[in-house]
């Protein structure tokens, strides 16, 4: 996990309405995507028809991920799938709550060494 926090995130978001970002829906549950790579996050948008009009947004600040994550909460997601394409029959899954956890405790962490 500590490696995924500390890499920027490449996210979807709505040009027309800011602060919008993409969110799916499967089983009854919804997920977010996330990568970790940009050229990854334009190359969903190229094959996935739902995102099209999207742009891929960036998230570097541990304040930014933090806001994004609990939006998300308030959205009803409980997952973050990593690095999703169309097509894959697998994708790896983080929980958005640990994920916070994590994010809200090195923000903690870094204003104790200040």
């Amino acid at each position: 996990m500590r490696a995924i926090l500390e890499a920027p995130w490449y996210v979807l978001e709505d040009p027309q309405a800011p602060g919008e970002h993409l969110v799916m829906e499967s089983v009854g549950q919804k997920l977010a995507p996330l990568w970790l790579s940009q050229e990854e996050a334009e190359a969903f948008v190229r094959q996935s028809p739902a995102s099209r009009g999207m742009q891929v947004g960036r998230l570097e600040d541990l304040v930014l991920k933090e806001a994004f994550l609990v939006a998300l909460g308030l959205l009803g997601v409980r997952q973050l799938v990593l690095g999703y394409q169309p097509g894959r029959p697998q994708a790896v899954l983080l929980d958005r709550a640990r994920a916070l956890r994590e994010v809200q405790q090195r923000m903690r962490a870094g204003l104790e060494a200040s």
